[in-house]
């Protein structure tokens, strides 16, 4: 099938649509809940009393008792026996020698030696020297003008002319010598004696004895005793006692519950155009229709759809 080309402008097409929209409302609704309301109740308890009893016991102890023995004891004693023995030692016994020996002597010997001086064999001389000094000269005049007249002056006077010669002097000098000199001292010497002594010596003899003691031994002994002794007997009893029980119970309560709805609204809403693909606002397009849909074609539109 081919589409008949015409020159006339797409229209735009708009349908009415209902659309639900999400919307919160707060609402007042009763609920059922269970509430713990305090009851004052009573109750038989079992209670367990300690009650003291006092009885007479008879209980046998042990006790150590202090007995006194005697027995017999052997023991070495060790008695000392004095002796007169020779006993040799050597004592070191000083003895003065008179030795022969050597010993260093300082002494000063003098000799002649030539040595270099410097003498001044210089003069007195006499010589002139001149000296100008000025003088102040005023006239007598009234005016009283004064000036300043130069003066020369000659003096003599004696003047020491050195002369240094250099010349050779024989002096007598001393110097250290270092001598042997044989001399005599005195040494006193410790010499090794060997002497004889008579001394007590003491050596001590072993003797078995025998004697009695006596000691202390504690012997276990059993006494018997009559004594009080008190125990606890558990009583078991009941009791009436009062007590708080929280009961539970079912209440109707009125709370605010924000619940979300579905609230219908109307829109306009553009029906999109069937087209071919094409666009059609170009200068240079047609727009051809057919009984499904309308397309936009090129200028020379030939054969658009089958």
């Amino acid at each position: 099938m081919c589409c008949d080309p015409c020159f006339e402008p797409c229209e735009q097409q708009f349908v009415e649509k209902t659309i639900l929209c999400p919307t919160w409302v707060t609402e007042t609704r009763t609920v059922k809940c269970i509430q713990f309301v305090p009851e004052v109740r009573e109750r038989t308890i079992t209670v367990r009393k300690m009650v003291p009893e006092t009885k007479t016991v008879t209980r046998s102890y042990t006790v150590m008792t202090p007995e006194t023995r005697t027995r017999t004891e052997t023991y070495t004693v060790c008695t000392p026996v004095w002796q007169d023995v020779e006993q040799q030692y050597t004592v070191m016994v000083p003895v003065t020698e008179t030795r022969q020996g050597t010993r260093k002597v300082c002494k000063r010997v003098p000799y002649t030696a030539t040595r270099t001086v410097c003498e001044d064999q210089g003069q007195w001389e006499e010589r002139c020297y001149e000296e100008t000094c000025c003088v102040r000269r005023c006239c007598n005049c009234f005016c009283g003008s004064c000036w300043w007249l130069p003066i020369t002056q000659r003096y003599t006077c004696k003047v020491w002319v050195p002369n240094i010669v250099e010349k050779q002097v024989e002096v007598t000098c001393t110097k250290t010598e270092w001598v042997d000199q044989p001399c005599e001292y005195t040494v006193t010497v410790c010499k090794p004696e060997t002497r004889t002594r008579t001394v007590r010596s003491c050596e001590y003899a072993r003797e078995q004895k025998t004697r009695q003691c006596q000691y202390t031994v504690c012997v276990p002994k059993t006494i018997e005793k009559q004594c009080q002794v008190t125990t606890c007997k558990c009583v078991t009893e009941q009791k009436v006692v009062t007590c708080k029980v929280m009961v539970p119970k079912k209440v109707e309560k009125t709370v605010n519950v924000r619940v979300c709805k579905m609230v219908p609204k109307v829109v306009r809403v553009r029906v999109p155009d069937l087209c071919c693909g094409l666009r059609c606002c170009g200068p240079w397009t047609r727009c051809c229709k057919t009984w499904a849909y309308r397309c936009c074609v090129p200028y020379c539109c030939g054969p658009c759809c089958n």
